[in-house]
């Protein structure tokens, strides 16, 4: 038996019109809010160049809500909340956080290339392995307010446990940890076949070369430097789960 599809109502198809407009419009705004960022890499404590594009990503969460376009209003979301933080602290706009921003707009423009392609972020599940529990603490806090599932461990053999009897679509660890460093429990994940690409991303204060080096070989993704930035770390999780799923779809 054949299913009847109910027909659009004037709602929907006003609602589909204004997604076609917002994805065109906030699209073209892609290059301004491309040459903000090039202002703040050059200028990264200039408030006004922050406000700037504070408000272009600002209207863009608006246009982006009011069409339904919800993976990118929440990147966008996640991206307004770090400006804010960044417009009263200027002078934690470090490099990291420079890069944060502009792998975000890079998958912004993926997203409106894919006419606002959408990512089911309610299924997804991050773990966070730091023997450390004040880090471990902060890191679940920044991934709460980013509106992620998250599982915190102490235990890097615990984490490689819960990580094989469940599948996570981000895992964060700290490197420097007492009977496993984050680096080998990322190689250890990489030998298992559902995690050879999944985003594994180091929080530590161990950033300098020599374990940046360690870090990639393990098969990292990425690395934040403590202490960091609770935005930062939000949009950053949003940011590689998204592009995550939506390259592997």
């Amino acid at each position: 038996m054949s299913v009847v599809e109910p027909p659009l109502t004037r709602n929907d198809e006003l609602r589909a019109e204004l997604r076609e407009v917002c994805l065109k419009e906030c699209g073209a705004a892609v290059s301004p809010i491309r040459q903000a960022m090039q202002a703040i890499a050059k200028n990264p404590t200039d408030v006004a160049t922050l406000y700037e594009l504070y408000r272009q990503m600002h209207s863009l969460a608006e246009n982006a809500s009011v069409t339904r376009l919800l993976t990118i209003a929440r990147v966008v979301g996640a991206f307004d909340a770090l400006l804010k933080q960044l417009m009263d602290k200027p002078d934690s706009v470090t490099q990291s956080v420079r890069r944060t921003m502009a792998q975000s707009v890079d998958l912004l423009c993926t997203l409106f290339e894919g006419e606002g392609q959408e990512v089911d972020l309610a299924t997804a599940r991050v773990l966070t392995v730091d023997d450390q529990q004040i880090a471990l603490r902060s890191v679940m806090h920044a991934l709460e307010k980013a509106n992620l599932k998250a599982q915190a461990l102490s235990d890097p053999s615990a984490g490689l446990s819960v990580a094989q009897e469940w599948q996570f679509d981000l895992i964060v660890l700290d490197h420097e940890m007492p009977g496993m460093t984050g680096a080998e429990l990322c190689a250890k994940l990489r030998a298992l076949p559902n995690y050879k690409k999944t985003p594994i991303l180091f929080v530590t204060s161990a950033s300098g070369f020599e374990n940046r080096a360690e870090i990639c070989r393990s098969g990292g993704t990425d690395v934040i430097a403590k202490p960091f930035l609770s935005t930062e770390l939000g949009l950053k999780a949003l940011t590689l789960i998204v592009k995550s799923r939506t390259v592997a779809s």
